[in-house]
């Protein structure tokens, strides 16, 4: 019953896969854009699209596996029956995955922003452009659009007269291919390791220089703060001698006498008492 079970799970798994769209796009913060932007373009725009189009949305940060992120990314990369490559932002990371998919003459649906020129002359494939302000009926409109080249690259996914990739609008022979190699257990799990290692660096260096910006804005925060206090401090220092002036200017009586201060008539009573001992 259990293997029954098991059979049936990974049956279903590879029909998921079989649908499945790998969605290449900027992840992290990029210069030009607000922090989140590339994630609201994902949920708003890109994954409504694949679903409307009848396919599973899948993006690398997304994955369930313990294995590194960079062996999944590479494994979506090569083997999703489609994908979407969002090239706003001309991010390096991008346009490697893109590279590769390319060479292995896999259907990608090509995505960028209005304010993003393309890299390369796009003309001959599919591909969809979007308002970077992403109001509401921009953000419907390129749902639209997208969701038709979704339909229209998957269905023709199998057509080899259907120029979808670089390699036939070029018109290259033959695609790339991998090759079967025999590693070693041994050798397998140390290039692991050293994968592993180069991510737990690569997070390291990411948190320092985030630690760095949060020291650079709390010291900032610090100086304004204390630049506040300040002035405020002589501000209230202002007032204060001020009230005391005015208190000292004004006109009083005592004994039927005019005084044009306080301190004329204090030092008046001071005198009397002086004399009185």
């Amino acid at each position: 019953m259990t293997k029954e079970l098991s059979n049936k799970k990974s049956k279903l798994e590879k029909l998921v896969e079989q649908d499945q769209c790998f969605v290449i796009m900027p992840i992290s913060a990029q210069n030009g854009y607000e922090d989140g932007h590339f994630q609201l373009v994902y949920e708003d725009i890109i994954k409504p699209a694949i679903i409307a189009a009848g396919l599973s949305p899948f993006r690398a940060d997304e994955t369930k596996n313990t294995n590194l992120i960079q062996l999944d990314i590479l494994r979506n990369v090569i083997e999703s029956p489609i994908a979407i490559c969002d090239m706003s932002s001309k991010n390096p990371n991008v346009f490697y995955e893109l590279g590769m998919r390319q060479a292995f003459d896999k259907p990608t649906v090509l995505l960028r922003d209005e304010v993003t020129d393309a890299p390369f002359d796009v003309n001959g494939l599919r591909y969809v452009t979007y308002k970077k302000g992403m109001k509401h009926r921009d953000v419907v409109s390129a749902i639209n659009d997208l969701t038709i080249a979704l339909k229209d690259t998957f269905e023709k996914r199998d057509d080899k007269s259907e120029i979808n990739s670089l390699i036939r609008l070029m018109e290259l022979a033959n695609p790339a291919q991998l090759n079967q190699v025999e590693l070693t257990d041994e050798f397998r799990f140390e290039k692991l390791n050293e994968l592993h290692l180069q991510e737990i660096i690569s997070s390291i260096d990411s948190l320092n220089v985030n630690q760095s910006r949060i020291m650079e804005e709390l010291h900032k925060n610090r100086l304004l703060s204390e630049k506040s206090l300040f002035r405020n401090g002589m501000d209230i220092g202002d007032k204060v001698r001020r009230k005391e002036f005015e208190f000292s200017r004004e006109e009083v009586r005592h004994d039927g006498i005019l005084f044009a201060t306080r301190r004329d008539r204090d030092n008046y009573i001071a005198s009397n008492k002086e004399k009185s001992i």
